[in-house]
């Protein structure tokens, strides 16, 4: 299978997961801040491009840095959720994806004021000694309304005979 279709199943089982509300690796609240049931909730996905051959840095680079004040976020209940998504390689228009879950349809929009101390505090970490410039870019952000999952019903089984 290749790296592309890894990440694109790895991102839907994610967005499935999270649906049913399961907390992810990067929720220490254990997915305290979730939504009241039944809400929309806006996932957005920050699509980034690698320099060749850094790929690793830039992920060390967005752990450091998004992620240091991702943690503070969902632990003042901003988000539920953030994670790090990514091909395996340099090749594709993109080649990796930073996910987070807001804890409502708002988005950032509904966080923006209480993340602007978050952001205002903290003070870039390069821990390859290279920015983000040096290692890649962003390419495009899109937001996406995270529903329930449908109710499956069960098969009704085949009577034979």
């Amino acid at each position: 299978m290749n790296p592309r279709r890894n990440l694109l199943t790895a991102l839907s089982a994610g967005l499935g997961l999270l649906g049913m509300g399961a907390a992810t690796a990067a929720t220490p609240a254990g997915g305290a801040a979730l939504a009241a049931a039944g809400a929309a909730r806006v996932v957005t996905l920050t699509h980034l491009k690698s320099k060749p051959g850094r790929l690793a840095h830039l992920e060390r680079f967005v752990r450091a840095n998004w992620f240091a004040m991702d943690e503070i976020a969902v632990a003042q209940g901003l988000f539920v959720s953030y994670e790090w998504l990514d091909t395996g390689s340099d090749e594709g228009p993109w080649n990796a994806i930073v996910m987070v879950t807001y804890v409502d349809e708002k988005g950032f929009e509904g966080i923006q004021q209480r993340w602007a101390p978050i952001r205002s505090a903290h003070q870039e970490v390069r821990p390859d000694g290279m920015g983000l410039k040096d290692l890649g870019q962003v390419l495009e952000t899109h937001n996406l309304f995270e529903r329930q999952p449908f109710s499956v019903k069960r098969a009704i089984p085949l009577r034979r005979g």
